[in-house]
């Protein structure tokens, strides 16, 4: 860590205590009635508290594996594309292909494409993935998903 961090973290944490100390003029409630400052100070003081965190490991002597490696070192660019254009594809065809459809194609993609895995794995954590967000946000949040190409065959 280099002497800079030190100055930046002093003024993010300074920054966090404001927002808490804003959060906590707009009252704060309770966790079982929150009030409109409440998550506005809880996220001010986390944010307070990490850069506290990174103060504290400015102290300490960095590893010479850690002098030597380079910021962009060992990114892997191509991930990062990929995972952008699925992205932008899911959005793209989300309320034509509907939510199951477009949502497990994604999953099928991240799990294949991105990070491979067993054809096993792959298809039983996206029918898993689906199912959960499906009760979760369908059935109990009574969201609305866009059926899609599948809503002839859902609504039968």
């Amino acid at each position: 860590m280099e002497k800079r961090d030190r100055y930046t973290s002093l003024i993010w944490a300074g920054f966090g205590l404001y927002i808490a100390y804003e959060g906590y003029t707009l009252k704060l409630g309770t966790l079982s009635d929150p009030k409109s400052g409440f998550l506005i100070f809880w996220a001010g003081l986390t944010m307070a508290g990490l850069s506290l965190l990174l103060l504290l490991q400015t102290f300490w002597p960095p590893d010479d594996k850690e002098k030597r490696r380079g910021i962009w070192e060992g990114v892997q660019w191509s991930k990062g594309v990929k995972l952008m254009g699925g992205l932008l594809l899911y959005a793209l065809f989300f309320k034509w292909m509907g939510f199951i459809l477009s949502t497990f194609l994604l999953l099928i993609f991240l799990f294949k494409g991105l990070e491979p895995q067993k054809w096993k794995v792959a298809l039983t954590f996206a029918v898993v993935t689906i199912a959960v967000c499906y009760v979760v946000f369908g059935v109990f949040l009574e969201m609305q998903f866009p059926a899609g190409l599948l809503g002839g065959l859902l609504n039968r």
